[in-house]
């Protein structure tokens, strides 16, 4: 085969491996976009949840004081009311030290049960953006998913169109060649080839021999030593 047909094929057959595996990476990279997405989606709604329970949690804490401040307030007017029937100035003095101290524990319950009530406004006012946050995650992957399926389409129409190029190709290199060739990428897949870099492998950089060069120079199809990639003449060699 020439020197010129054979490194054209060549280049066109490294061209090819390497979009392919672009193409490939591209498509491979949309189920990722999706997947980090929609983790993102999941971290916006547990952060939503997380604020619904703290709401929740705030509104039985107040609830649990306000059921504390009536059993106490209860308390205090049956006191008041048993103080009519004290028989003794000491058992009189007793109740009345004892309504005292009830009526400072409810108005320390009144504070804590205002503080309780801010605390629940405070974790509702943060509720409205975390649905925000939910929301924009949520379209955010919609389109994502919307892009990836557009993309992906478009991808595999060209995926397909490159393996027919690439078969057609294939089918133009020699019985020897084409084993060498298999076997190239059966090891390395579309690494499996490189244009020589002045005399070293244009993969490897291993420097290739005298013969090797001359080798390639005369169309003849030669192995890196070194990595096994199948070399070819750069165009602008063979070119003149």
């Amino acid at each position: 085969m020439p020197t010129v047909v054979a490194s054209e094929i060549m280049r066109t057959l490294h061209r090819i491996h390497t979009q392919l595996s672009d193409l490939r990476t591209r498509i491979a990279a949309g189920p990722r976009q999706i997947a980090a997405y929609t983790a993102q989606v999941e971290a916006a709604e547990a952060g939503r949840t997380g604020v619904q329970e703290d709401v929740k949690k705030a509104k039985m804490t107040t609830d649990q004081k306000q059921l504390q401040l009536k059993t106490a307030e209860t308390k205090i007017r049956d006191l008041d009311a048993k103080l009519n029937a004290c028989k003794t100035n000491r058992e009189y003095q007793t109740l009345t030290e004892q309504i005292a101290a009830d009526k400072m524990a409810t108005k320390v319950l009144e504070d804590e049960i205002l503080e309780s009530l801010d605390r629940v406004d405070s974790i509702k006012k943060t509720l409205p953006t975390a649905e925000t946050a939910v929301e924009a995650a949520r379209k955010v992957l919609g389109e994502t998913k919307a892009r990836v399926a557009a993309e992906g389409t478009h991808l595999e129409t060209e995926v397909q169109r490159l393996r027919s190029e690439l078969e057609a190709t294939e089918r133009e290199l020699p019985a020897d060649i084409r084993d060498l060739y298999d076997r190239a990428i059966k090891q390395k897949g579309g690494e499996g080839m490189a244009p020589l870099d002045g005399d070293s492998c244009g993969g490897c950089y291993h420097q290739i021999t005298g013969n090797m060069h001359s080798e390639l120079l005369v169309g003849k199809v030669v192995m890196c030593r070194s990595c096994g990639r199948l070399l070819y003449l750069p165009e602008r060699t063979s070119s003149g």
